[in-house]
């Protein structure tokens, strides 16, 4: 058992960003607001995602941006125009004003790459929406992938995790940045919502009270499967149903790699409850695909 400890909390260290690329892509994220704001009607712009919640990891986790448009930006004969729209404005925007930087669409953003060194910034246009709860926390718009627009609320949903991460004294933030670790393992990222993820481990308490690392993934991995990853109803009451995935194939995928893994931590569970710390830790090493310390 100390020994599965031991390399899980190795593990957690490996997988912390590196704060010389993080202050990069920061820095970088200024001078795209000051662009935006130059070329549209601008409300606000903030730090949303792993960066504003702290469950950022090394190499797979971007500056994430969402730059809040007035409404005239996004409608056309009074209604909203797609959000593909807004989100090909944007990035013929950056191409403009970043002619020997990599400036692409990704789903919903649009991701600026400025070289070795810096995080890359995934800049996600949206529109306000409504204050909505007894908190009247904001509501905005932002693309959903596919030309519709989709709910999200991140300062709320911040609050709350802050406070979620205190009752569990931390582990909250890094069972997340594990099971990131986790996604990121494969050739082809598995598939699954940050935010559902979060919200989802955050509303069941998995992190709370005295558990290591490895039964809080465990449990984890047997919430997801038990629910068959389906959408979660915003604990905090203010952006509706927050979905795993979007599409058909991205759901068939996650639940095969939900299966697996759920199927390899309890046998690793199991190693350890018979003080089998090698086979604890085979097992834990075919979850993560081969990335786990020995």
């Amino acid at each position: 058992m100390v020994r599965v400890a031991i390399a899980f909390n190795k593990l957690t260290k490996q997988i912390q960003p590196t704060s010389v690329g993080h202050t990069k892509g920061k820095l970088h994220a200024s001078t795209i607001r000051a662009r935006l704001a130059s070329s549209f009607a601008v409300s606000k712009s903030m730090f949303i995602g792993s960066t504003s919640r702290d469950t950022a990891i090394r190499s797979t986790s971007d500056v994430d941006l969402m730059v809040v448009f007035k409404r005239e930006e996004a409608r056309w004969g009074g209604s909203l125009v797609s959000s593909d729209t807004l989100v090909g404005r944007v990035r013929n925007d950056l191409n403009a004003r970043f002619q020997t930087t990599t400036v692409r669409r990704d789903g919903q953003a649009v991701v600026v790459q400025f070289g070795q060194g810096s995080e890359p910034v995934d800049v996600v246009p949206a529109i306000f929406h409504e204050f909505r709860g007894s908190a009247k926390a904001p509501v905005y718009l932002i693309p959903r992938g596919d030309g519709g627009w989709m709910e999200t609320a991140p300062e709320a949903h911040q609050r709350y995790l802050v406070e979620k991460n205190k009752q569990s004294v931390g582990k909250l933030q890094k069972t997340i940045k594990l099971l990131k670790h986790w996604r990121a393992s494969r050739s082809t990222n598995i598939p699954i919502s940050s935010i559902h993820l979060e919200l989802l481990l955050a509303s069941e308490n998995i992190c709370v009270g005295a558990k290591s690392y490895a039964n809080c993934l465990a449990e984890a991995f047997m919430l997801l499967q038990s629910r068959e990853c389906r959408g979660l109803r915003d604990p905090v009451g203010v952006a509706g149903v927050l979905y795993a995935v979007q599409t058909q194939a991205q759901y068939d995928q996650l639940l095969s790699a939900v299966d697996y893994a759920a199927d390899h931590a309890e046998r690793a569970m199991y190693a350890q409850s018979r003080n089998d710390w090698k086979e604890a830790l085979r097992q834990w090493n075919i979850v993560f695909n081969g990335d786990f310390p020995a």
